[in-house]
């Protein structure tokens, strides 16, 4: 009796099974082959047109101004031509997400903020992946940010306006560049440690948000300090507090949140310069290489610091070991995962502030770690605020 045929034997493929293989290897081959050449030409003759600095925001913010800064002296460095190319929308998303589809060939890359981190964690359907999608090229700076009031509003302390919130019979609203934008998140971190009711209206850059505190449009804005210190200087915002760990240079009355009843209530903005995946090594070291040297310049450093910057410089590595480390503690944060966060999944707190319950379903335990958010990521726009620059409706003041 003949033996069994094994149970592992494979027919041997047929002609129409040999050419689909072959077509798949083929076109595997052509697109490794597309790509190694673009790397090569990127490396070879870059840069040899406009190289684009994405700004995912409207002009006349902190990433625009950093832009602008850097733009000259950075086509000096490279021998080329550099713009600044703003794309504003859905908190930065719109610019960013363009980068990340981008050619990864030199000529388009991304200015990002802090936001650039964090809306993914506040949007899992995000088309773009902070980590993957992106090649880091250098740090910049690092910014605090301030709160601000209308002068006309009669406080002049966080405390003093923590009781003007607290007498609105239907509360009070403030102002941000954004979802996701660290204005936006320590304003409410402020809303749920002092409990009070704050109604978020986002809108699509800083100077944005400004102009509605200055308009009376919102009693409340936490802002990039550069936007608003000719304000206060002229004595149309008043100065709350800074989120920085000591008080800024610049605006030495002005107390920080600890100073101001709030301990642990840190939050900076750092502004970077990315391109798109897969960005040619020798492309990347040299702008990361000539970015540091910009960087290390007198002038520049003093044009950053004037602006309410800190310069940071950092390079490849460094910027990509802080992202690698931010995407996972913001989505921890975010979603309420992690021994720090105290939030349920479903979106509920564990602390017992009845007062705060009107804001559900987002609500965080003041009594954990300084950032701990739980917002329902299925529609993070119901927890964040309405629609960009949609009018509010006011209290009385």
């Amino acid at each position: 009796m003949a033996d069994e045929p094994s149970s592992n034997h494979h027919p041997a493929p047929t002609l129409p099974d040999r050419r689909r293989i072959l077509t798949y290897i083929g076109a595997v081959s052509c697109a490794m082959a597309a790509t190694a050449s673009t790397i090569r030409r990127a490396e070879a003759g870059w840069p040899d047109r406009i190289v684009k600095l994405v700004v995912p925001f409207a002009a006349g913010g902190p990433p625009d101004f950093v832009a602008r800064v850097l733009a000259d002296p950075l086509a000096a460095e490279i021998g080329g031509t550099v713009v600044v190319d703003n794309r504003p929308g859905a908190g930065g998303s719109t610019g960013v997400t363009g980068v990340a589809r981008a050619e990864p060939d030199g000529y388009t890359l991304l200015i990002a903020t802090s936001a650039y981190i964090v809306n993914k964690a506040l949007n899992d359907q995000l088309s773009y992946d902070p980590v993957k999608d992106f090649t880091p090229i250098c740090e910049i700076a690092n910014a605090p940010n301030i709160f601000v009031v209308n002068a006309n509003l009669g406080v002049n302390s966080l405390q003093e306006f923590i009781a003007f919130a607290r007498s609105q019979a239907k509360g009070v609203n403030y102002s941000s560049p954004g979802l996701g934008t660290t204005p936006q998140l320590s304003s409410e971190l402020l809303r749920v440690r002092a409990k009070i009711s704050m109604e978020h209206i986002p809108y699509n850059s800083g100077p944005q948000a400004a102009q509605a505190v200055l308009t009376n449009l919102v009693q409340l804005s936490c802002s990039a300090i550069p936007l608003v210190q000719p304000h206060i200087e002229a004595g149309t915002l008043k100065p709350l507090a800074v989120t920085s760990a000591t008080r800024w240079r610049a605006l030495p009355d002005v107390p920080t949140m600890a100073e101001s009843g709030f301990d642990d209530f840190v939050l900076d903005t750092m502004v970077m310069l990315a391109g798109p995946a897969r960005l040619p090594p020798a492309v990347t070291a040299r702008l990361s290489d000539a970015t540091q040297a910009i960087l290390a310049r007198p002038a520049i450093r003093d044009a950053l610091q004037r602006g309410g910057f800190d310069v940071a410089a950092k390079p490849p590595a460094e910027l990509g070991a802080r992202i690698s480390k931010e995407v996972p503690m913001w989505r921890d944060i975010v979603a309420g995962d992690g021994p720090q966060a105290g939030i349920d999944r479903n979106g509920a707190s564990r602390q017992n502030d009845k007062s705060d319950e009107r804001h559900s379903p987002c609500s965080m335990n003041p009594r954990k770690t300084t950032m701990v958010f739980a917002l329902r990521l299925s529609n993070p726009a119901s927890c964040l605020g309405r629609s960009p620059g949609s009018p509010p409706s006011m209290p009385k003041a």
